[in-house]
Protein backbone atom coordinates (compact mmCIF):
# COMPACT_ATOMS: atom_id res chain seq x y z
CA UNK A 1 0.00 0.00 0.00
CA UNK A 2 1.47 3.61 -1.31
CA UNK A 3 2.13 5.87 1.84
CA UNK A 4 -0.76 8.07 -0.50
CA UNK A 5 -3.03 5.50 0.36
CA UNK A 6 -2.56 5.14 4.57
CA UNK A 7 -4.79 6.65 6.97
CA UNK A 8 -4.86 7.08 10.49
CA UNK A 9 -2.01 6.21 12.83
CA UNK A 10 -0.31 5.53 9.14
CA UNK A 11 0.10 8.90 8.41
CA UNK A 12 0.87 10.15 12.20
CA UNK A 13 3.46 7.63 12.54
CA UNK A 14 5.04 8.74 8.35
CA UNK A 15 4.99 12.47 9.07
CA UNK A 16 6.62 11.78 12.71
CA UNK A 17 9.13 9.87 11.61
CA UNK A 18 9.96 13.14 8.45
CA UNK A 19 9.61 15.47 11.23
CA UNK A 20 12.34 13.42 13.24
CA UNK A 21 14.39 13.34 10.48
CA UNK A 22 14.12 17.02 9.57
CA UNK A 23 14.86 17.65 13.32
CA UNK A 24 18.18 15.33 13.25
CA UNK A 25 19.49 17.09 9.84
CA UNK A 26 18.88 21.08 11.13
CA UNK A 27 20.51 20.14 14.46
CA UNK A 28 23.32 18.55 12.68
CA UNK A 29 24.01 21.34 10.02
CA UNK A 30 23.69 23.62 13.38
CA UNK A 31 26.62 22.03 14.97
CA UNK A 32 28.69 21.60 11.47
CA UNK A 33 27.81 25.71 11.22
CA UNK A 34 28.96 26.14 14.90
CA UNK A 35 32.11 24.23 14.52
CA UNK A 36 33.51 25.94 11.67
CA UNK A 37 32.28 29.67 13.10
CA UNK A 38 34.32 28.05 16.23
CA UNK A 39 37.55 27.11 14.47
CA UNK A 40 37.73 29.97 12.52
CA UNK A 41 37.50 32.49 16.17
CA UNK A 42 40.46 30.38 17.21
CA UNK A 43 42.39 31.01 13.92
CA UNK A 44 42.30 34.51 14.84
CA UNK A 45 43.31 34.30 18.47
CA UNK A 46 46.40 36.09 19.29
CA UNK A 47 49.52 34.22 21.70
CA UNK A 48 48.68 35.91 24.95
CA UNK A 49 44.80 34.27 24.21
CA UNK A 50 46.53 30.87 23.22
CA UNK A 51 48.76 30.68 26.29
CA UNK A 52 45.62 32.14 28.34
CA UNK A 53 43.54 29.28 27.43
CA UNK A 54 46.25 27.00 27.36
CA UNK A 55 47.12 25.69 24.08
CA UNK A 56 50.00 26.07 21.19
CA UNK A 57 49.71 27.46 17.27
CA UNK A 58 50.20 23.76 16.98
CA UNK A 59 46.89 22.65 18.54
CA UNK A 60 45.39 25.55 16.92
CA UNK A 61 46.31 24.07 13.51
CA UNK A 62 45.35 20.72 14.16
CA UNK A 63 41.91 21.77 14.99
CA UNK A 64 40.78 24.47 12.15
CA UNK A 65 42.59 21.96 9.48
CA UNK A 66 39.98 19.68 10.73
CA UNK A 67 37.14 19.74 8.23
CA UNK A 68 33.62 21.20 9.50
CA UNK A 69 32.06 17.77 10.07
CA UNK A 70 34.62 16.38 11.85
CA UNK A 71 34.48 16.33 15.89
Amino acid sequence: MSMALQTGAGRTSWAASVAHVLDTTLDTIALWRQRALTRRELSRLDDRMLQDIGITHYDVECEVTKPFWKA
